[in-house]
């Protein structure tokens, strides 16, 4: 057994090179070939059979042992809110104080040690940790210096065979530059064959954690069309918005690649939704560049991209697009005779891919790539039920949490906390949320009853942040948003907006209080509940208590949805966006106006939004190009945004019906919806429980409904209720 921390003993080391390039550290040692039992040993060429490499880098990491790679993973370790610093340039007051962590990584090392001499060598790169030219949230940068750990145990031994201890030495390798939002620079022509001593280093006051969440990996390849020349550089498509890096194949020279997500009307690149308006520390534009200098094959090691298009100066051979982010398995199918909703699905699932990395679900994967709470909370439950992405999602929470002030409770915009703007409700209130959807979705008790204590604080940060029942302010000097990219000029009150995610993260907290056995809290949140929604009825109801806010941009829907306005108003809402045709809601708005759309007998409506193609609709974006979901209705922006597709889940929830009652899919129901003008939909989603698959198609004056259950479940379909079994049923209404 190894021990409880593997790198105790273990010294933290790096090198006096410029942070910008990435050093390569070696580490030469030998193995005695009777170090190790002989049943411990291969038969064939005696190498060692058992031996585990426990390594971390800041920033970001690669290891080879005896120029054998020992993993496919990218970025590592995973982001984190790696050690403390000072937060004097920053956009945003943060007062707070969080808990710290680094992870780190165990790989199999066995089968590439062989007895007498071995090299160790790890390439470091800024990632995160030193990341100093985007600047637009502040200064965010952790350290100056890049700087590894590692211990190397072979057999079962208790006491590492090596561990770092400063007797390695280090070489400039040939990435001259690596900035994560800008791009890499590798030179060939400069070598660097003289090693120079390490620098030992002090231990950072972190928490040292085994790493959990799902790693980046080069998931599939795309090779990219070329268009055509604009002023010198070559013009290639990748066919749809990805993140990655480009490889390219080139003879002696430089060439320069620059990315983009949408051309301008002259066939060059625009890099106006990607971070153009950003100005780094440097002086220069935020624009992804990477440049190459020398013979043969090279790609970025420490960055990647957001872009469909990218440009070329100077030659090349050959260029491949490899599309990298978290390894999260697509777990869900759909399909329908309705174009919106294909694309919604198909571009959502994109999009959001697209924005995992290092466990961190992000706004955009090019110009900011934080992991906003609001965006993150609003796809949360789409993701756990599309995606593959429990552990993901269990690394995300524990981000939140370990962001959360210790002594007030505030949770951060941003989880790790890099900065960002938001508000109390829609971004502050995934404490709550996304926990919540963890648990009803694999029905683990034991996450949300470690975050309770967090929550509650949570609570209780935002009574303080009361006025006369309502939300209205969150940090001095910092942002209180409400909703977030309406149509129009955002006009629902954020005390409003706020108020209402107060209440419907307080219901939820009930739910999980009933089920980890802390009833004792859930009559406190009832009467904090209470107050709220008189709170609200009193600001912002009209005389009739029908409308609330005058029902602009959905402000009827949150009403409806937390209880407060009943079917009178639904029926209200639903008639207003039936003549309206489109959305002019915020990404949150939108999300529970669909919502509240189902939920009251108002499909038809819900389908008409979703299959619109005007102004303020998904296919608005597909008609001008897109193949991920825009940050804005109106294309303004990032053009590779998951927040407003996460209604993406109301395809399977509502149309397809595949529901439960309690948490874990103890008790799943089958509940479908066929809207008028619909009369095909198809799909399937995995489950703790197995997959559930379900197909409806009209046939005149009849529906046919095929369902695949892995488990007892029930079928509801308008006033008929048909008990299921495991298998696959056909049902003719």
């Amino acid at each position: 057994m190894y021990p409880k921390n593997p790198l105790v003993g273990s010294r933290w080391i790096g090198t006096d090179a410029a942070p910008a390039s990435c050093p390569v550290i070696k580490r030469h040692f030998v193995l005695l070939p009777d170090s190790l039992p002989a049943d411990r040993r291969s038969a064939d060429n005696g190498s060692f059979i058992d031996a585990d490499l426990f390594i971390t880098g800041l920033g970001y990491f690669s290891v080879t042992l005896n120029g054998h790679a020992l993993t496919d993973d990218r970025f590592q370790p995973n982001v984190t809110d790696y050690e403390k610093r000072e937060f004097t340039k920053i956009t945003y007051p943060c007062r707070d104080s969080f808990r710290h962590r680094i992870y780190y990584c165990r790989y199999p090392a066995g089968g590439f040690l062989v007895p007498g001499e071995n090299v160790l060598e790890i390439t470091l790169g800024g990632g995160w940790y030193h990341q100093t030219e985007r600047v637009a949230e502040g200064e965010m940068s952790y350290g100056d210096t890049l700087k590894t750990v590692f211990a190397l145990y072979i057999g079962r031994n208790e006491i590492p065979a090596i561990v770092s201890d400063g007797s390695e030495t280090w070489t400039a390798g040939e990435i001259v530059y690596s900035n994560l939002f800008i791009g890499e620079c590798h030179d060939r022509t400069k070598t660097d064959t003289v090693p120079k001593p390490v620098t030992v280093l002090p231990t950072p006051d972190s928490m040292l954690t085994e790493q959990i969440g799902i790693p980046d990996r080069v998931i599939r390849r795309i090779l990219p069309r070329k268009l055509h020349t604009v002023d010198g550089r070559v013009v290639y498509d990748a066919g749809e918005n990805i993140s990655g890096v480009v490889r390219v194949t080139k003879p002696d020279g430089c060439a320069v690649l620059r990315f983009a997500e949408n051309l301008r009307a002259d066939g060059s690149l625009d890099f106006g939704s990607t971070g153009w308006n950003y100005t780094c520390s440097s002086g220069k534009k935020q624009i992804m560049t990477d440049t190459f200098v020398g013979m043969g094959t090279f790609e970025p090691q420490f960055v990647w991209h957001g872009f469909r298009y990218f440009d070329v100066e100077g030659d090349i051979d050959m260029a491949e697009v490899l599309v990298i982010h978290s390894d999260t398995p697509v777990t869900s199918r759909f399909s329908s005779d309705n174009e919106g909703l294909n694309f919604l699905y198909d571009a959502w699932i994109r999009t959001q891919l697209d924005n995992m990395h290092g466990s961190i679900p992000s706004d955009c994967p090019h110009r900011e790539r934080l992991g906003y709470t609001g965006d993150g909370q609003n796809c949360a439950e789409a993701a756990m039920m599309l995606l593959d992405t429990r552990e993901f999602y269990r690394k995300w929470i524990r981000d939140i949490f370990d962001s959360q002030d210790k002594a007030r409770g505030h949770i951060q915009h941003t989880a790790p906390f890099q900065g960002g703007g938001g508000g109390p409700g829609g971004w502050g209130c995934a404490a709550v949320i996304v926990p919540y959807h963890f648990w009803k979705q694999y029905g683990e008790t034991a996450l949300i009853r470690e975050y309770y204590d967090g929550m509650r604080q949570w609570v209780t940060y935002l009574e303080n942040s009361m006025e006369n029942g309502l939300v209205v302010r969150e940090e001095d000097g910092g942002w209180c948003l409400g909703d977030w990219c309406t149509l129009g000029k955002c006009e629902i009150p954020e005390p409003f907006v706020n108020t209402y995610f107060f209440v419907r993260s307080l219901r939820m907290l009930m739910e999980i209080a009933e089920a980890i056995g802390k009833t004792e809290d859930i009559c406190a949140y009832r009467t904090l509940d209470r107050t709220m929604c008189d709170a609200l009825i009193a600001a912002y109801a009209d005389e009739t208590g029908t409308h609330f806010c005058g029902g602009i941009q959905g402000a009827d829907a949150y009403a409806v949805d937390i209880g407060i306005a009943g079917a009178q108003t639904a029926e209200l809402l639903a008639e207003n966006y039936d003549r309206m045709g489109h959305f002019d809601t915020g990404f949150l708005g939108t999300d529970i106006l669909l919502r509240v759309l189902f939920e009251t007998g108002h499909a038809d409506t819900a389908y008409r939004l979703l299959s619109a193609e005007e102004r303020g609709s998904f296919l608005y974006m597909k008609r001008h190009g897109a193949t991920t979901i825009w940050e804005s209705w109106d294309g303004g922006g990032s053009h590779n945004h998951p927040m407003f597709g996460g209604c993406a889940r109301f395809l399977f929830s509502y149309l397809l019906g595949i529901g439960q009652k309690t948490a874990g899919w103890e008790m799943p129901v089958i509940k479908p919806i066929l809207p008028n003008g619909l009369d095909f939909i198809r799909g399937s989603m995995e489950t703790v429980r197995g997959t559930f698959s379900v197909s409806l198609e009209r046939h005149r004056e009849t529906m046919h409904i095929t369902v695949t259950t892995p488990c007892d479940a029930e079928l509801v379909y308008g006033d008929k209720t048909v008990p299921l079994y495991a298998g696959t049923v056909t049902v003719i209404l």
